[in-house]
């Protein structure tokens, strides 16, 4: 991997062509003064269109040779010739022993004389067959078949479906003994060039019982048609059922998973080679290439290699296609962990820089992409189709934009001067001189990471013309663009450079080269299009289309932020106004009644006529008006209010009943807003993994944290300064630091338990979630933020923490500025906790400290980004939310635990066992590495957290079109997202018995252990990646997430289980619980704010054991 500083340095050579190389568009030979001005063109709809091979050309045009063949020998009459010549290889006339040994075609025929065919592929032949064999078998295949006469094709928009009656694959021929049998060992005739996929060692998987195999080349030298044509592959596949497999063995740009990730794995295996074929589409294994696409997509999808691509397809079948391609870029579009990071941090700072400064993040400037494709890709638009659209028709037409924009966006309808100079450029080509262009003066670089440098850029070292030195080849820097010729020859000198480059095999530096190209390439397109508001391309470089469909369609298209310069038509837009004739029409005989009413008849019969009409209409639109492209609506019958009482009430259940009726993808009304549900190990993967560019949490919870958090902190500033936020305070939680902890939280415990008065005596009653507030606030304030802290808390201000966890109820989405009750009081509290951590923080800077080590110190002293110190109120805002991120989901979890405990003295029982039996019966102070011997101790927790997850709902907000992998749904930008991990870990599924509440299934042996326990999946496996504070795991696909996932995730888990754990062994140490009426019973939820608990009063009896220590 080379990481500028140091550039990589390539150029065109002009050896290649024995030229002088091509006219840029910045040179200083070449200038646009001949060409007639023409104003840029209308947006185009981007195609999916990979020029197919091109056929030879003969005498009579594009016309193979077979075929004129057979037309003379038609015209001549020897039709008996033409069949011998042409006739595939026909069973019933060979033996088994004398079927081709090469791939092919064959008739086969029964004893009836009925014929069918197959295709026969030499067990042991290597795979992938060449590109020449390939294109020979497909021919053959069509020709076979139109003897047959089987084929009957139907036109449905983007492909044509074939269907042949006569076709037998090679499983079924094999069963029949037309064709040999299967080795016995199936590792003698596996592919073992599959991407992600092993046959070495281990149970192998079932083959598939169907599959897609994509064979990567790049015959044309470029990365773009390829990568396209891969997408769109795993749309089919996926339309289709079929599983998914990518073979890179000899694609020019070297191993795949160096430029990307591996593909999602498949639960089955690949099949034998010799069942892999190229074709009929009916076949039960496919493979796809650059060879073999116009056979499997159809003429209609690749096209010719000169049309124009947005002239082949109405628009609808333009937008299958699109949405196909659209499902293999969610699936495959993750570069390599490295670039992965680097794209991820260049994004947010490039969305950084447009933020008007002081306004949070509400006043944006414009990010405007540009792609600027030269090289050997030259314009579809007729003036400039010999040479290059010139770079101020970029300009200007990024400037049109801007002006649209913010022209009438500012005060009383003025220009909105500051976010037009908050706007920026983004910019990304294949030529480096374009950077120097003087119309693009100021624009930023998409990517820094892997940079291409122009000749004019090299130092040469000043030799003495005096003397003889060695030669140096002046091929070297990176010139004009890309060029196929130059990408084959990477690697050479140009005194080596060699036309037939591209047949022969390339050395280890050539895919160096060739990689860091395509990796530089992705990361370009990967930075325009998620930093990007608007794109401006030409339709006519891949890239451009490519970059349309990592946009989405209601973007790009539909919203007009896909700008093309390079000729075609905007797409029609569809629309659909609903006419209110019939209300009109009913409406008027009632007319006359209504007014013989009086004024307060007139009012009632108003309120219940408008209540009646909502109501129909409602119903109508859910009925009439559904988007087949959209996840189904939970039915409703009042608009607004839709089904926010059902949800608030039992969102679990909701969440449950409804995926039964719909699925794992449905939508509910929540407070007039569209909120769609993902709810499945994939839906938590689909949300909680989604890029910063598509999903945005801040927007969600802002109005609610804000309140109870403080000013500029977490979801009140960008995301950017919530990661440094983020990692300011993972200082606290370090493995070091918990082996502090557990004594800290173990006296906090013990000394709790001593002096309050509910538990004084040998037995009695509590009501304990408020004593598990009180314990849960004193425990983590001394842990996490120092003596100090610790001292000024007392039980009245633990309870205004619980004032301020209040601030999070629902109703506070809409009401979060209204005087009701609870907000009093969470503004109340959020003042008071606020004010105490401001005095210690100016006590402490009077006083000069500098010997403190916690928390607090550390945030006083932090810095953000260019030296900037944290100011104080950040500090203690900082600090609520720290003791908030440790408290609230503690305090509710500890009562579930002790509630649960109750009605399951025997599991106390076990607990008590457990720590006699491995740390001793003396009982010794707690330690932190005690906790490995106590497994049960943790299984409470997981158990716990299982069926009493903390928070039911993550929600995000969509900020452009996200198709739901595998479904025909798009989720649209007026809808939120949410997920719900409590729903997959109580799903049979994954759990069995999910209901009940047992620990022991965290045991492996346990017949209720869970799958992800028998599967033995391990996070330290998962893949990691730094959202700015810290490696984090970035796996969302697990049915048990109780602290989420993603960006988001929790960084407190580590804490909760080690202060859980602890406050558990200390009060198993003292006590025996059981439910007061002796049954085994739990109390209910109340679900009134965003973090569910349980219903108050709770209370359980409770037994001092004997030996005590308190």
């Amino acid at each position: 991997m080379i990481i500028s500083p140091p550039r990589i340095n390539l150029r065109r050579a002009a050896s290649y062509h024995y030229d002088k190389g091509p006219l840029s568009a910045t040179s200083s030979r070449f200038n646009f003064d001949h060409l007639m001005f023409s104003p840029p063109p209308s947006p185009g709809l981007p195609s999916l269109s990979p020029p197919p091979r091109k056929p030879s050309k003969g005498f009579a045009g594009y016309v193979r040779p077979r075929r004129v063949v057979r037309y003379i020998l038609y015209t001549c009459g020897l039709s008996p010739v033409l069949g011998f010549l042409s006739r595939p290889y026909d069973h019933s006339l060979v033996s088994r022993a004398d079927l081709p040994d090469h791939p092919a075609p064959i008739l086969l025929t029964d004893s009836r004389g009925r014929t069918s065919w197959t295709v026969s592929i030499p067990q042991g032949s290597e795979f992938p067959l060449t590109a020449e064999q390939f294109a020979d078998v497909c021919e053959k295949c069509r020709e076979t078949a139109e003897r047959k006469g089987s084929i009957q094709q139907t036109y449905l928009g983007f492909l044509f479906d074939t269907t042949d009656s006569h076709f037998v694959d090679v499983k079924e021929a094999q069963q029949a003994g037309y064709l040999p049998a299967a080795p016995a060992d199936r590792s003698q005739d596996a592919v073992k060039t599959l991407v992600g996929e092993t046959v070495e060692g281990g149970i192998p998987k079932p083959v598939c019982e169907k599959s897609l195999t994509f064979v990567l080349e790049s015959d044309d030298a470029g990365l773009g048609k390829t990568l396209m044509m891969l997408w769109t592959a795993y749309g089919l596949a996926q339309k289709e059922g079929r599983a998914f497999f990518i073979d890179d063995s000899r694609w020019g740009y070297g191993k795949y998973m160096d430029i990307f990730q591996a593909p999602p794995r498949e639960d089955c295996g690949p099949p034998p080679r010799h069942e892999m074929l190229p074709c009929p589409l009916e076949a039960r294994h496919l493979v796809v290439s650059t060879w073999t696409a116009i056979d499997v997509f159809g003429e209609t999808l690749v096209g010719a290699p000169s049309d124009d691509p947005l002239k082949r397809l109405e628009p609808v079948a333009q937008k299958n296609m699109f949405n196909l391609a659209r499902l293999g870029h969610d699936a495959l579009f993750r570069l390599n962990k490295d670039d992965n990071v680097y794209v991820d941090n260049r994004v947010r700072d490039l969305m950084a820089r447009r933020i008007v400064p002081k306004t949070k993040g509400k006043q944006n400037g414009l990010a405007i992409g540009i792609h600027v494709r030269r090289g050997d890709r030259h314009p579809f638009e007729f003036q400039y189709r010999s040479s290059y659209v010139p770079i101020n028709i970029y300009a200007e037409t990024a400037r049109e934009i801007l002006e649209d924009k913010f022209n009438h966006t500012g005060p009383h309808g003025a220009e909105d001067a500051v976010a037009k100079k908050h706007s920026l450029m983004i910019l990304a080509s294949d030529d480096p001189m374009i950077y120097q262009a003087s119309e693009l003066k100021g624009a930023s670089l998409a990517q820094e990471r892997i940079k291409l440098a122009a000749k004019q850029e090299m130092k040469q070292p000043e030799l003495d013309r005096n003397v003889m030195h060695k030669f140096h080849d002046e091929a070297f820097g990176w010139e004009g663009g890309f060029f196929s010729a130059m990408f084959w020859n990477l690697g050479q000198s140009s005194s080596s450079a060699d036309v037939e480059a591209h047949k022969k095999r390339p050395s280890a530096d050539a895919i160096r080269l060739r990689s860091l190209v395509g990796r530089a390439y992705m990361m370009d397109l990967a930075v325009l299009a998620d930093a990007s508001d608007v794109v401006i391309c030409t339709v006519s470089a891949v890239g451009c289309r490519l970059l349309a469909v990592m946009m989405g369609w209601e973007s790009a298209v539909e919203k007009g932020n896909w700008v093309n310069i390079d000729g075609g038509s905007s797409p029609p837009r569809l629309s659909f106004s609903p006419t209110m004739g019939v209300l009109q029409v009913v409406a008027g005989p009632l007319s006359q009644q209504f007014s013989q009413l009086g004024t307060f008849s007139q009012i009632g019969v108003a309120v219940a006529s408008f209540l009646f009409v909502a109501v129909a209409i409602n119903v109508l639109q859910q009925f009439l008006f559904k988007k087949p492209n959209e996840p189904p609506l939970v039915f409703h019958w009042f608009p607004l209010i839709g089904s926010t009482i059902t949800y608030g009430m039992d969102p679990p259940r909701f969440f449950k009943e409804n995926r039964e009726k719909y699925g794992d993808c449905f939508t509910f009304i929540l407070l007039g807003k569209k909120t769609t549900v993902y709810v499945g190990p994939k839906g938590n993967d689909f949300i909680l993994n989604g890029k910063i560019r598509d999903v945005n949490a801040e927007e969600i919870y802002t109005v609610l944290t804000t309140p109870v958090f403080g000013k500029d902190v977490v979801y009140d500033c960008p995301n950017s300064k919530l990661m440094e936020q983020k990692k300011f305070m993972k200082i606290a939680l370090t493995t070091e630091a918990f082996r502090q902890y557990v004594p800290i939280i173990s006296d906090e415990v013990t000394s709790y338990l001593k002096r309050t008065a509910d538990f004084k005596g040998k037995s009695g009653i509590v009501d304990i979630p408020p004593k598990m507030a009180q314990i849960t606030i004193f425990t983590a304030s001394h842990a996490l933020q120092g003596k100090e802290i610790r001292d000024k808390f007392d039980e009245k201000l633990a309870d205004l923490y619980h004032d301020l966890d209040m601030g999070f109820s629902p109703i506070n989405f809409m009401l979060h500025w209204a005087p009701l009750p609870w907000n009093n009081r969470r503004d109340y509290a959020q003042r008071t906790v606020a004010k105490i951590y401001m005095d210690t923080i100016k006590e402490r800077r009077a006083r000069g400290e500098t010997g403190a080590q916690d928390i607090m110190w550390h945030l006083m002293n932090s810095t953000y980004k260019g030296d900037i110190p944290v100011p104080d109120h950040e500090v203690a805002h900082m600090m609520i939310a720290l003791l908030m991120a440790g408290q609230h989901s503690s305090s509710s979890t500890s009562s579930w635990i002790m509630l649960r405990l109750a009605s399951r003295p025997d599991i106390m029982e076990d607990l008590y066992n457990e720590q006699v039996k491995n740390l001793g019966a003396d009982l010794p102070p707690l330690t932190y590495e005690d906790f490995a011997k106590l497994p049960l101790h943790a299984a409470i927790v997981k158990e716990t957290l299982r069926l009493h997850a903390p928070i039911h709902s993550i929600m995000r907000a969509v900020k452009t079109p996200m198709p739901v992998p595998g479904t025909k749904y798009v989720i649209p930008t007026d809808h939120v997202l949410l997920a719900a991990p409590g729903v997959s870990a109580t799903d049979e599924s994954y759990f069995p018995q999910p209901d009940l509440w047992e620990p022991h299934r965290w045991e492996k042996d346990s017949p209720l252990a869970p799958t992800i326990v028998r599967n033995v999946q391990n996070e330290d496996d998962d893949e990691k990646i730094d959202y700015g504070y810290g490696l984090v795991s970035k796996g969302a696909n697990s049915p048990y997430l109780p602290f989420g996932a993603g960006r988001h995730r929790c960084i407190g888990e580590q804490f909760a289980s080690v202060q859980l754990q602890t406050i558990l062994a200390i009060i198993v140490r003292n006590f025996k619980f059981r439910n007061v009426d002796g049954s085994d019973k739990v109390i209910g939820t109340d679900y009134a704010s965003l973090f569910s608990r349980p219903l108050e009063p709770a209370k359980i009896y409770w037994e001092r054991r004997e030996g005590c220590q308190l």
